[in-house]
């Protein structure tokens, strides 16, 4: 059963709400006590004025019958009613009035019949005692003191006395306190909604970051002043999300990179199949003729002998030149480490190819400088050259020369130019001369003079191998120039 959903308050609203009700219950505290406080205090005057009043009004009555020299007794007290009236008005600055012990007015003077409150009765009872008539500015006391003589009780005396202007002065403290607190109200909820919008405004940032990092958009929020804890969730979450986008960079460039792999894979594979399916097709169409024929035809059967095993050595070439470059760029084979005189290699491997390069009208000029030494494996290194050397004689034109040429760069690299002075390689095929099996389309020369379209993928891999790196410059009928550079520092 699904539980009915209420209303959802933001944390701001939560905070407010939670605000207004500490506060409201503080002020509405903080009121009810001044006011009963207040009142408290009023009482309080009141009885001390009550009891002053009572005081003077007993000595007034002793004084005024010493001075009379009148024996104090409910007869005096009788004829003498209008002069204590006075005296007694005078005295206390509010009406008076003299009733007898059974509350009979005596005195014409009298401002008032007996009154019906309670503080009269008391009096008449003997007890002196006050009572409270009406409210606010109209408020007054009804004081009723009994006027005794020895144990006797002569009458009673009653002042009404108003406190209009107490009750005023409360009335304004209590209408000046209740705006005070509605001020405080006013200014603590401002104050606790810009707190609560300060506080809660960077949670709603990283809200909707989140909400974007949900939706694939990995942006860090912008880190405000101060280092609470708002601050330092903000620069967790900027370091998550630069993680996270550092991770997808990274997983972005390992697949782009596996499908380059995959593509040159493919490509590679594709290239083996065709180059090792034409040799074998020739070798498999001459042995059924001759399978069918046998020795008849002498002069076929010596001629498809030979052509069986210049496709097998084709062949074997191939299978060699794969498994070198295979070879070549893997990183578990080490390669030796050894001194090697590179000015020597190159002068004896010119030599070596002097002779095939003279099958196609080709001279080889080698012009090496002295002491180009370098630590190395040399059998990689001489793989390397005549690779290279083997390709300039392939697309070298006829009659013509191949230049060898090895220096020492001003880095202090070691740097070996070939240059042949064949038909050149259009721009559009330099970036791809690297790429396993890559051959120019249309060119039947590298086929004609054997070629897998290994060679240069196999040099670049030994030229990175020992911190160096390969460069090629051609253009269409102005020749090629392929430039070697190998870190040169000469062995200790």
């Amino acid at each position: 059963m699904k539980r009915p959903r209420g209303i959802r308050l933001s944390i701001r609203d939560k905070m407010l709400v939670s605000f207004t009700i500490v506060i409201v219950a503080g002020l509405l505290s903080l009121l009810l006590v001044s006011i009963r406080i207040t009142e408290q205090n009023v009482s309080r005057i009141i009885s001390q004025d009550s009891v002053q009043v009572t005081k003077t009004m007993n000595l007034y009555i002793k004084q005024y019958f010493m001075t009379k020299n009148m024996a104090m007794d409910a007869a005096a007290f009788r004829s003498e009613a209008d002069g204590l009236v006075k005296e007694l008005s005078a005295a206390v600055g509010e009406p008076v009035s003299v009733f007898d012990a059974k509350g009979g007015s005596l005195s014409a003077l009298n401002k008032s019949l007996p009154p019906a409150s309670g503080d009269f009765g008391e009096a008449l009872r003997g007890s002196v005692a006050y009572s409270v008539a009406g409210a606010g500015s109209a408020a007054s006391i009804s004081l009723s003191v009994p006027v005794k003589s020895g144990s006797a009780q002569l009458g009673v005396v009653n002042m009404v006395k108003g406190y209009s202007d107490l009750h005023e002065f409360t009335g304004r403290f209590l209408a000046a306190l209740r705006w005070f607190a509605v001020a405080i109200f006013v200014l603590v909820f401002l104050t606790a909604a810009w707190l609560a919008n300060r506080i809660t405004r960077p949670i709603e940032t990283l809200s909707r970051s989140l909400g974007q990092v949900a939706q694939g958009v990995y942006e860090p929020v912008p880190l405000r002043g101060g280092h609470d804890e708002i601050h330092r969730l903000t620069r967790v979450f900027n370091g998550m999300v630069e993680k996270i986008r550092e991770q997808i960079a990274t997983i972005e460039r390992e697949r782009d990179a596996l499908r380059i792999t995959q593509a040159m894979s493919k490509t590679f594979f594709d290239n083996v199949t065709h180059e090792l399916k034409t040799p074998l097709t020739t070798i498999r169409g001459y042995a059924q003729i001759m399978e069918e024929n046998g020795f008849a035809d002498k002069l076929f059967f010596d001629k498809g002998i030979r052509y069986i095993i210049e496709e097998s050595k084709r062949l074997n070439d191939k299978v060699v030149q794969i498994l070198a470059f295979s070879t070549s760029g893997t990183e578990r084979i080490a390669y030796r480490s050894e001194p090697v005189d590179l000015t020597s290699l190159i002068r004896s491997i010119c030599e070596d190819m002097r002779v095939k390069a003279g099958k196609y009208g080709i001279a080889i000029r080698c012009e090496a400088e002295e002491g180009l030494l370098l630590r190395g494996d040399l059998e990689k290194l001489r793989e390397m050259l005549l690779n290279v050397i083997d390709n300039a004689i392939k697309y070298g034109g006829v009659d013509t020369e191949v230049e060898v040429r090895a220096d020492r760069a001003e880095t202090g690299a070691i740097r070996v130019r070939v240059i042949d002075h064949g038909p050149g390689i259009p721009p559009e095929h330099i970036a791809h001369l690297f790429e396993p099996f890559y051959r120019v389309a249309g060119d039947k020369q590298e086929e004609e003079r054997g070629s897998a379209g290994l060679g240069l993928a196999i040099v670049r891999t030994i030229a990175e191998r020992h911190g160096g790196r390969v460069r090629i410059r051609s253009a269409p009928d102005a020749g090629t120039t392929l430039t070697i550079e190998l870190g040169g520092d000469p062995p200790a």
